[in-house]
């Protein structure tokens, strides 16, 4: 019994029954209704294909990575259910793939551009062994793909834009505080030239402003290395980390309060680190304790050695970090599109920071944060760094 296949966007199987001379029309299943069936398939091989393609997708968990992925797959079924139709396909959720792609370093409209040609090659791939497409399905799945690309990278560049002028308002303010302090101090001082003990104590202020200024200034420039994928320029030496701890801390109490409880223990830590970067990784993280936790609890911060590591560990009590914060939580600037939300500024790079001083010294920074049990963030670091992370670095 022969049998013969057409394909107009569809496929329809004819039998043919010799020994009768009749013809059988047998169950049509169409383009579309392909597409469904297979669409776990192209999903699983573009995953596969962006992961290998485009570095930054690489850590993403499958959910993040897929997004809106599956619902444009759908679309574009819907789609090929209707091709007489001439409208312009609805897209929208697309959206949603630009905004994810918008909180995540080193992602670039480039690469959601790339993103959805493999989906388009992915789709072919997986389609053309089993179906014929005609001019009409081709430029739906063509439309589909373009119209897609549109309103995602649209999305991303009105996220990114919107982000950098409220990262740019919140610098501004940020940098104001320490000038007037510098202005107001070097107005005093011209007013009184004569008082020796006002003129030291102003010119001390004037000095810690400016210290706090360039401060601000390193964090946005490292942090803008760390979101380029460059390493940091670490000078390792020899340090006792109880030292930089207690450096630290000393220094954030000047400039927040006694809020910290540190207790370091009798035996000295050694190891290889840029004490700098460290203590900046720490005071970030002390200053963050402070910020969002219970202002009458204590800050509690821990030192521990481990197997060829140190973890140190800061915990604060208050209202926890929530799940959907938890992801991109490392991300640089996400803190500023909260700031009038949460009504406590700052502008989104400290944690960022802290994420690339931990990876430029070999180590981790991970946190865990729950309603009873408050929050910790921990800096992991190998007491000795790697070849690779000295030689990056």
């Amino acid at each position: 019994m022969p049998e013969c296949t057409i394909g107009i966007g569809f496929e329809i199987k004819i039998s043919v029954d010799a020994s009768q001379g009749k013809e059988t029309s047998l169950p049509t299943v169409s383009l579309a209704d392909r597409l469904r069936s297979v669409s776990g398939r192209i999903l699983e091989l573009w995953e596969q294909r962006v992961r290998d393609g485009v570095i930054a997708a690489r850590n993403l968990e499958p959910s993040n990575l897929r997004n809106s992925i599956p619902l444009v797959l759908e679309a574009l079924a819907g789609t090929l259910d209707n091709l007489e139709k001439s409208e312009e396909p609805d897209l929208t959720i697309s959206q949603a793939h630009g905004l994810q792609r918008a909180s995540q370093p080193q992602y670039s409209i480039k690469q959601i551009i790339f993103e959805y040609r493999l989906l388009r090659r992915t789709i072919f791939d997986v389609l053309a062994p089993d179906a014929l497409i005609d001019p009409r399905a081709l430029n739906a799945i063509m439309n589909v793909i373009e119209v897609g690309i549109s309103e995602a990278t649209a999305t991303f560049a009105d996220y990114q834009y919107r982000l950098r002028e409220q990262f740019i308002s919140t610098l501004a303010h940020d940098l104001r505080n320490p000038l007037t302090a510098v202005k107001a101090a070097a107005q005093l001082n011209l007013r009184h030239p004569e008082n020796m003990a006002t003129t030291q104590m102003l010119s001390a202020r004037i000095v810690d402003s400016i210290v706090r200024t360039e401060r601000m200034i390193q964090d946005l420039l490292d942090s803008n290395l760390v979101q380029a994928g460059q390493s940091l320029p670490l000078n390792f030496k020899r340090n006792d980390m109880r030292v930089i701890i207690k450096m630290t801390l000393e220094e954030t109490t000047t400039a927040m309060g006694d809020h910290f409880k540190f207790e370091p223990g009798e035996n000295p830590v050694f190891g290889n680190w840029d004490s700098e970067y460290v203590k900046r990784a720490i005071e970030n993280l002390a200053v963050n304790a402070v910020k969002h936790g219970d202002p009458t609890r204590t800050v509690i911060v821990t030192l521990t050695e481990g197997d060829g590591t140190v973890a140190i560990a800061i915990h604060n009590e208050g209202p926890p970090i929530s799940a959907s914060d938890m992801q991109t939580i490392f991300n640089p600037y996400l803190r500023v599109a909260k700031t009038k939300t949460l009504g406590k500024p700052g502008w989104g790079i400290g944690l960022s920071l802290v994420k690339g001083v931990a990876e430029a010294h070999g180590g981790t920074i991970s946190v865990q944060s729950g309603e009873k049990s408050g929050t910790t963030f921990t800096l992991t670091l190998p007491i000795d760094p790697p070849d690779h992370s000295k030689k990056a670095a």
